[in-house]
């Protein structure tokens, strides 16, 4: 099923098929469409039929069958060790949630503790500079003052030289001290600064973690609280609405709840149907979406190239594709008269699933795929040789 075409019938071949998987799209997108509104009400309707028959069955416990009693009794005893199941968990992770609650607090209380251990450290620190400070200073205000004293003119001049010198250099080594005391107050003055905003990022953060976990240990409680109060009652409520919900079968061949059975039955089954229908629109539009985007880049080197071809008035090309490819191709017109009639598969979604199904495994699998675009894009690349 081999084929040979020119580079402009190759570029028409390309988008033909490019635009059949997006019809395809398009249809399979209208079943799509059906599916999800025609599911939503059978789930509606399904819902309203088990929350009507689940107070028959558990405030009259004698008026059903024995078969539905039975298949109730058993179920019970399933819901009952999962809800047991829960509680030891719920458990669990309730103390787990208090211990880590409780351990933010001790670490909170660590670094309080740590903090005004060093704050008795820090305020001595600073009281002996605060102490050296005026100790420098009422120095540096005796040196001035003896300095004032020294008379300049007209003998002091002279005679106090030597003396005002020495108290000159005096004052400056005490100002120069002074100087790294002030800097060592400040410096003191900001490791506690520095410290008590640390401490209060560090505390607010635990602060927040704290009320994460309370909140999260107080929800679990209360669920703890719930399932141990509630037991029985859950367990039976549960296991009504597990056997209602999950009916695959009728318990019973006769009387007033087969008939009440019969419709649930239905949806039951239906709905299961149309899950694996939606499953199956969800994986073929998938498919179908990657497919169509790999195909737009081919299309897009193909124009590159007969848009070279007609620019440069380059010799005409001849391309050789594989059976693979055509028949890869060929698949198009089938897979689109399989969902076809919209209506008629929107209303049965096994059967979609089916057919779409059987296309995909055998035509449109993944080497299949991979194997098309190598042999089209080994055709593109051989028909080009004859330029060079």
């Amino acid at each position: 099923m081999s084929a040979t075409m020119t580079l402009p019938e190759f570029y028409k071949y390309t988008r033909e098929n490019r635009k059949r998987m997006a019809d395809i799209y398009r249809e399979i997108e209208e079943i799509q469409y059906q599916f999800n509104d025609l599911h939503a009400r059978q789930l509606e309707e399904r819902r309203k039929l088990i929350a009507a028959y689940v107070p028959l069955l558990l405030e009259a416990p004698e008026d059903p069958p024995v078969e539905i009693a039975e298949l109730a009794e058993a179920q019970e005893q399933i819901e009952r060790k999962a809800i047991e199941e829960e509680i030891t968990r719920l458990e669990s992770e309730t103390a787990d949630k208090r211990r880590e609650a409780d351990n933010l607090v001790r670490e909170a209380q660590r670094q309080v503790a740590y903090v005004r251990q060093q704050n008795p450290i820090l305020d001595q620190q600073e009281e002996a500079l605060k102490a050296r400070r005026a100790s420098m200073e009422s120095e540096i205000q005796g040196l001035d003052t003896r300095l004032k004293q020294l008379r300049r003119f007209p003998i002091g001049w002279l005679t106090n030289f030597g003396k005002r010198r020495r108290l000159r250099g005096q004052r400056a080594q005490l100002a120069e001290n002074l100087k790294d005391v002030l800097r060592g107050l400040r410096a003191v003055r900001k490791t506690w600064q520095a410290d008590k905003e640390g401490l209060q990022k560090r505390q607010a953060n635990l602060q927040s973690k704290w009320q994460a976990l309370s909140v999260e240990a107080a929800q679990l409680q209360a669920r703890l609280d719930y399932l141990t109060a509630n037991v029985d009652e859950l367990s039976t409520r549960r296991a009504v609405q597990d056997l209602l919900s999950n009916l695959e079968e009728l318990p019973v061949t006769g009387g007033p709840w087969k008939d009440r059975l019969t419709p649930l039955l239905e949806l039951n089954r239906s709905k299961t149907n149309y899950e694996t229908g939606l499953t199956s629109v969800a994986e073929v539009l998938g498919l179908l979406t990657g497919l169509g985007e790999g195909m737009d880049r081919f299309i897009r080197s193909v124009a590159t190239v007969y848009e070279e071809q007609r620019r440069y008035r380059l010799p005409s090309l001849t391309l050789n594709l594989s059976d693979a490819a055509t028949s890869f191709h060929a698949t198009w017109p089938d897979f689109q008269s399989k969902v076809k009639d919209e209506k008629y598969l929107g209303t049965h979604p096994l059967e979609f699933s089916q057919h779409v199904q059987g296309v995909v495994q055998e035509r449109l699998h993944e080497p299949a795929i991979q194997k098309m675009f190598k042999d089209m894009g080994d055709a593109l690349t051989r028909a080009t040789k004859a330029w060079h």
